[in-house]
């Protein structure tokens, strides 16, 4: 049974597991009366996103066999083509929030050819992901991009 931490300390809230993170985290905002990017809404945004990553990919990409993984769930390979992490990650952009929801929901991670096409639909879509946490893991750090 799939166990959602952040959703779960709502107790008149059930978060559908066919739906993305960041979807449910929209639900349960108007749920709550969290007025978009308040400073409530803000503060619970990153606790969500903290939680659910934890639980859904956490330290699980510290070898190069689970880099590789990562690599085939964003479209590039299998990943064995790449002989270390920062090979790896050295091309992919993909927005962070997106690559919870694909874990979560099993769909295919959106990924885009250049940092100024992350920037863009990063920005359109709202989906940022916290500098200060994404800087505290190793993943993270090298999935984080500047938004131009």
């Amino acid at each position: 049974m799939a166990t959602y931490p952040f959703f779960s300390s709502f107790l008149d809230f059930a978060p559908n597991p066919s739906s993305p993170i960041s979807t449910d985290f929209q639900r349960l905002a108007n749920h709550r009366g969290w007025k978009t990017n308040s400073r409530r809404w803000k503060k619970m945004w990153n606790q969500c996103m903290n939680l659910e990553y934890d639980s859904l990919i956490g330290n699980t990409l510290s070898s190069l066999q689970n880099w590789q993984r990562l690599c085939g769930e964003v479209s590039l390979g299998d990943g064995t083509r790449f002989g270390s992490i920062t090979k790896c990650a050295a091309g992919l952009h993909v927005n962070i929030v997106d690559l919870l929801d694909a874990r979560r929901t099993g769909t295919k991670v959106k990924t885009f050819t250049s940092i100024k096409q992350l920037s863009q639909y990063t920005k359109q879509k709202g989906k940022i992901f916290s500098r200060v946490l994404a800087k505290q893991d190793k993943l993270l750090r090298i999935l984080l991009r500047v938004l131009v």
